[in-house]
């Protein structure tokens, strides 16, 4: 049986080492970058706080950014280049073995993988919360928020007063979740390859070639943008991304204790 408190430690030092590197900051400003520039051209050629009865809102704007721009091609990326590398950094200084001995086997994998994948999800939404409040401060909010979509799925999300707040942040969430488990996929690579830059290019990679592979309504860009709307729930998305996130947390645990543990090719 697991020991809690020698798992927690192994988490927090994870989550610490992930979220106080420079990488970490330089991903929530590249993210944030890749969507503040799909509104440059407007943010900066119209008056700050724009949004009245003729004009459209910062939801609006927010929601153009992640469908049009490079939103989905910088998440993967930026997620994995701000934790994926967490056990390449242990490998190479040497820590991993001594972190092993200290907190456990069973301990020191959980320990990694979560608070990597935490920190990669974290990336993401701060990336997101971020841009989410610089549309609120050049745009300002725009009642009812329904004006950005017809789309039934969404409407109990953007119903009331914060219906703007509510919809980003819930796009904020969705990134977090979609961080957590991309920055897994990355984590898990870095084990076969102990090299930082697969660990970054891999889940890219992947993630696309799942798009060509899978059905429309199985694509993981999903969990980002919602694209496809015949069967979509918020509950089914969830789900699938939970599963998503067991299914790699399961890789990682058995490529882990074949190749670190028992030293197997």
């Amino acid at each position: 049986m697991m020991k809690l408190s020698s798992m927690n430690r192994s988490l927090r030092v994870n989550l610490t080492n992930v979220v106080t590197a420079p990488n970490f900051w330089i991903s929530v400003l590249l993210l944030f970058g890749v969507l503040f520039a799909e509104i440059a051209e407007g943010a900066f050629s119209l008056p700050w706080r724009m949004a009245s009865q003729f004009e459209f809102g910062d939801a609006y704007y927010f929601n153009i950014a992640l469908h049009f721009g490079y939103y989905i091609y910088a998440a993967p990326l930026a997620c994995a280049f701000a934790a994926s590398g967490a056990f390449v950094s242990d490998s190479e200084a040497g820590f991993y073995r001594l972190r092993l001995m200290k907190s456990g086997r069973k301990e020191y994998q959980y320990g990694l993988f979560l608070g990597t994948t935490i920190g990669g999800g974290l990336a993401l939404m701060a990336g997101v919360l971020l841009f989410a409040g610089a549309c609120t401060l050049i745009y300002g909010p725009y009642i009812p928020a329904t004006d950005m979509t017809v789309l039934n799925a969404w409407l109990p999300v953007l119903r009331g007063q914060t219906g703007n707040w509510n919809y980003m942040i819930v796009s904020a969430l969705l990134a977090f979740m979609f961080g957590m488990v991309w920055s897994g996929v990355g984590l898990t690579i870095s084990i076969f390859s102990p090299n930082r830059y697969v660990s970054y290019l891999a889940p890219f990679i992947i993630c696309f070639c799942s798009v060509l592979a899978l059905p429309t309504e199985l694509h993981p860009l999903e969990m980002l943008v919602q694209m496809n709307w015949v069967s979509f729930t918020f509950l089914k998305l969830i789900a699938y991304q939970a599963i998503l996130y067991i299914v790699v947390m399961a890789w990682f645990r058995y490529v882990f204790e074949r190749r670190i543990i028992h030293g197997q090719g």
